[in-house]
């Protein structure tokens, strides 16, 4: 198969994770180290080929990607410690919002200058952008966005600002005849996944869920972004949004992150609680502590969507793939619950 050449902006943990494990799979068996979709269209993850990074932070711009990554705020462990360097300099970004008045004193923004995204893209022959930049920089991923369409490039929005579920955006990849998948990745194994399964277990049992919440503490960098009043109260907004919207009747929810504690690093510590009714209106209470890594838990949702979108780029379709985005990200164009977005994702995949 063809390499799926891809560029990422914003060098965090998402990036982190993502770089770790192309390399942790060229010596591990995908089939048998957690990979759900070993092969997909095709596709193996040995055929991810990173072309392109960009970020802001001046102790990022000009490293390679492979030792930028390894600069956080917190004490991450890394999962592949050795990493062999992939010769992708680090490039300047653009600014814009992308620094929250929770975060402007932990990052030195670079004094490089601004490159061309779309020159950039073209020249390293990208065919998917990545934009995993902090929740909230609304202003950055429109500038990503139009640089990718400038530069024909097919974009997964990993953040909760409205791409593909803006209707205005979705026109502009139709008329450029370019595929993009988003909003806002769902980690594979994080608290929404679980939260919204065992809210769809609950239902197809006939027990009617009346006051849950998801609430998590963590350590990585969108953690400390989220402490910002507005940017969290966005973050919440979409995950709430999409648990409410999947369930077939309302119900009191809260879902957020409540606090950034340094010590965790890549760790998120989630508590769940549901209070439901069943049979004869008995009483049922769930209250769950879960625990999990952010960047392996966003990068392996990040190589399936990949794969999937460059499916989508090989069809030749345009505008959001909502085959793609209802199973993967918590604001999609078009929300579904789990099994019913799996079977449309699998029949999408399976096409091809």
């Amino acid at each position: 198969m063809m390499k799926i050449n891809v560029a990422i902006a914003g060098v965090g943990n998402l990036a982190a994770g993502l770089v770790e494990a192309l390399q942790f799979y060229q010596e591990h068996d995908a089939t048998k180290h957690g990979v759900q979709y070993p092969s997909l269209g095709g596709y193996l993850l040995k055929d991810i080929n990173i072309v392109a990074a960009f970020d802001i932070d001046a102790r990022k711009v000009g490293k390679d990607i492979t030792e930028a990554i390894r600069i956080t705020l917190n004490k991450r462990e890394p999962f592949v410690k050795d990493l062999k360097p992939l010769n992708v300099k680090v490039l300047k970004g653009p600014l814009e919002d992308g620094i929250s008045e929770m975060t402007k004193e932990f990052i030195p923004i670079s004094e490089e200058s601004e490159v061309d995204i779309a020159e950039v893209l073209d020249k390293t022959n990208a065919h998917i952008l990545i934009i995993a930049l902090p929740t909230g920089a609304n202003k950055a991923v429109y500038k990503y966005a139009e640089a990718a369409i400038k530069a024909d490039v097919a974009v997964i929005n990993a953040t909760p600002t409205p791409l593909a579920r803006n209707p205005v955006w979705a026109k502009k990849f139709k008329q450029a005849k370019i595929p993009y998948v988003g909003d806002d990745l769902q980690s594979k194994a994080g608290g929404t996944v679980l939260h919204k399964g065992i809210l769809d277990a609950l239902n197809d049992q006939g027990v009617r869920v009346i006051n849950t919440y998801q609430l998590d503490v963590s350590g990585g960098f969108e953690g400390l972004n989220t402490l910002d009043v507005e940017r969290r109260t966005l973050k919440r907004q979409v995950k709430e949004d999409t648990i409410r919207r999947a369930m077939p009747y309302d119900l009191n929810i809260a879902s957020g992150t409540t606090d950034y504690l340094e010590f965790l690093g890549d760790r998120r510590i989630g508590h769940f609680y549901i209070y439901a009714k069943y049979f004869m209106d008995a009483p049922l209470k769930i209250d769950m502590r879960m625990e999990s890594y952010d960047s392996p838990n966003g990068a392996a949702t990040l190589v399936d969507t990949i794969r999937a979108l460059q499916i989508a780029r090989n069809l030749v379709m345009s505008g959001p793939i909502n085959e793609i985005s209802s199973y993967y990200f918590k604001q999609p164009p078009i929300i579904l619950n789990r099994t019913r977005a799996k079977e449309q994702f699998e029949r999408f995949i399976n096409q091809y």
